[in-house]
């Protein structure tokens, strides 16, 4: 953990509860906004384009996926969590990056062919030929999007992410429409990177200067590195599924176990990447405060949890409805993919804030040794599973995340004010309004008539299950407390911990009444006695009243 001073202009944003909410607000507001906008675009592309095709191109994005965790060097990491960074640092890793993005750009244009025998799948040569420009334009970004995380301009970015999202969307629309095939999602990936980049750079007022001095970076690159290595570790064990089903099950496969996955952890992923987005730079400014860091990071587990739990209880129990009104009836074997996943997407949405212990404590190292091990764990895990088929890994998946998750924790609390116990109490009751949401959606589920439209369905499940989560909102006064703090912290409010919730407070009629004083230099009733209260409500007693009244008459 640095101590030292940064250069002017590379100051930290100071850390409040309205500047974390207002974060909040324009982050989560642009992921779900992008997400609305994916969903919509994956149901037009998904009545365009065959299972098979979107096989081809999760095949490619099995390499993408793991080489973009190198795309950064962590080094994006290392300019957020840096206390004492420096503008000759910044420029050396802007060159780093830059540099290494047109390595990466020729690895993954030369890995085509190799990427072809192995699918047996000749077009990966042509596309992963394209993909790689996608690398160089990200590389000469990085560092701009850096300074934005670390100022805390989370507006900037959802904003210029958000338009590039849409003419990236439209463009593939279109090019599926005019017949492109596979070429649409293609050309979508790589304009959304390059327009991302574009506007990243626009928004920061720094250019970068000749490449020099680039040992001044060096500790930030080994700590970068480290967090790479970590990233990639995981990224390989999150892609090994698609990798091993692609190889022994085939494109058609793995189209129906990607489209699964995907469906449901969007609109988690718009949950996790915006509270993880802004509380990685807060945490990392919270690093010589134990108790604030402790207090925050227990918060922000607690509203994700808020959040994304009773979604994925709900989209678990409409499966069947969810796969048909936003993929299509092609789709329907991928429903019972999407239930098994739905655990292993409740268990990873907590899990996946262990990442920010590490990154935010500069634990680069730790980081990289557990995420050998849960790649080695979940691995075994796929390679088991695939001899049930794509529900036997997506089973796999699910019963190697319940058993990494616990150790995960205790790993990533080690030296830091965190202890596993808090991320279990801070779930609890989101769990217990999660098995009323469930309880709710699988009693509708079960009077559904079979003959019904799914779009019927789908809504007459989401309904219900709203209705039980308002139900035990309003019947247990902690768990709501805990919806409003998440709701308020949205809306940029300060919350304050310190006092008793309205319910508990309460004033005498005289207070109600007395109106604020004009001077407050001039105590209008100075000399009067003091009134006493007793211990339920705060009521006066004794010649208070008469006293003030006779005050009163005399004037």
């Amino acid at each position: 953990m640095s101590t030292g001073t940064a250069d002017p202009g590379l100051e930290r944003s100071a850390t409040s509860g309205s500047k974390v909410g207002h974060g909040l607000k324009w982050t989560m507001g642009g992921e779900w906004l992008g997400y609305l906008l994916q969903i919509g675009t994956i149901a037009i592309l998904a009545r365009q384009l065959t299972p098979e095709i979107f096989g081809v191109m999760a095949m490619a994005l099995t390499l993408t996926v793991i080489v973009d965790q190198l795309r950064g060097l962590g080094l994006s990491q290392a300019v957020i969590q840096r206390e004492d960074l420096t503008w000759v640092q910044v420029n050396a890793l802007f060159w780093i990056n830059a540099a290494f993005g047109l390595l990466l750009a020729g690895i993954v244009a030369a890995t085509g062919p190799v990427l072809a025998a192995f699918y047996d799948e000749p077009q990966l040569v042509e596309i992963c030929l394209v993909l790689g420009v996608s690398y160089a334009f990200a590389g000469v970004a990085m560092q701009h999007g850096a300074l934005l995380n670390r100022h805390m301009r989370f507006k900037s970015l959802a904003t210029r992410n958000m338009v590039a999202r849409t003419v990236s969307s439209v463009v593939a629309i279109a090019a599926a429409a005019a017949g492109l095939g596979i070429w649409a999602l293609v050309l979508q990936q790589v304009l959304l990177v390059v327009l991302a980049a574009a506007f990243v750079w626009l928004a920061v007022d720094w250019r970068p200067g000749r490449p020099r001095e680039l040992r001044a970076a060096l500790h930030l690159v080994r700590f970068g590195s480290l967090v790479t290595l970590s990233n990639l570790l995981h990224s390989v064990s999150r892609q090994a599924d698609n990798i091993i089903i692609g190889r022994v099950l085939g494109a058609g496969a793995l189209g129906l176990y990607t489209r699964a996955y995907a469906l449901l952890t969007l609109p988690l992923r718009q949950i996790k990447n915006p509270i993880s987005a802004v509380m990685v730079p807060t945490l990392s400014a919270l690093q010589g405060e134990p108790e604030r860091y402790r207090r925050a990071y227990g918060r922000a587990i607690n509203g994700l949890a808020h959040a994304g739990m009773p979604a994925v209880v709900i989209l678990a129990v409409a499966a069947p409805e969810v796969i048909e009104v936003f993929l299509g009836g092609q789709w329907t074997q991928a429903a019972t993919i999407f239930q098994l996943l739905a655990l292993t997407s409740l268990i990873q949405l907590i899990s996946t804030t262990a990442g920010w212990l590490f990154v935010t404590f500069g634990r680069g190292g730790a980081a990289a040794v557990w995420a050998a091990v849960n790649a080695a764990g979940t691995i075994t895990a796929f390679l088991i599973g695939v001899q049930w088929g794509v529900e036997g890994v997506a089973a796999a998946y699910t019963i190697s995340q319940i058993v990494l998750t616990g150790p995960a924790f205790a790993v990533a609390c080690r030296d830091t004010p965190v202890r596993p116990v808090d991320a279990l109490v801070a779930v609890l009751r989101p769990l217990a309004v999660s098995a009323a949401v469930l309880a709710a959606a699988v009693a509708m589920r079960a009077v559904l008539p079979e003959s019904w439209p799914a779009l019927a369905g789908l809504i007459l499940i989401t309904v219900a299950a709203v209705l039980a989560w308002l139900a035990m909102l309003v019947a247990w006064a902690r768990a709501r407390d805990e919806v409003v703090d998440l709701y308020q912290t949205i809306r940029g409010r300060k919350v304050r911990h310190d006092r008793q919730p309205p319910r508990h407070r309460r004033t005498s009629r005289l207070q109600r009444r007395t109106p604020p004083r004009a001077d407050p230099g001039v105590d209008p009733g100075a000399g009067l006695p003091r009134p006493r209260a007793d211990r339920v409500g705060q009521r006066v007693h004794g010649s208070y009243r008469a006293d003030r009244r006779r005050v009163r008459a005399s004037r």
